[in-house]
């Protein structure tokens, strides 16, 4: 069954973008998009926000790393305990707590 996810995107001309779109979450790929300017953001962080919401940090291939680390700080400050998992591929290499 799809769900609305909330995707911040970290760097390009969307930067500091929250977008909401619909994403199935059986299907074993994570949300991309594409930017302005035509390049491919990818998932490089997921955040679960209950059972039927998740959020997601959406790479640009030009961010640079202050963009990285602000919208990570985002998706941490939205909700009380500020922990995700770090994917690569669409598979989680990690698990993050950002204090």
């Amino acid at each position: 069954m799809e769900q609305v996810v909330e995707c911040l995107i970290a760097g390009g001309p969307q930067h500091g973008l929250v977008r909401r779109q619909l994403w199935d979450p059986q299907y074993p790929a994570p949300p991309v998009m594409a930017s302005g300017d035509g390049e491919v953001c990818i998932t490089a962080a997921c955040r679960h926000a209950g059972s039927e919401s998740n959020r997601f940090l959406l790479l640009h291939p030009r961010a640079t790393g202050a963009q990285i680390l602000a919208m990570l700080h985002m998706l941490g400050a939205q909700l009380a305990s500020p922990t995700f998992r770090l994917v690569m591929e669409g598979a989680p290499i990690a698990e993050c707590f950002l204090d």
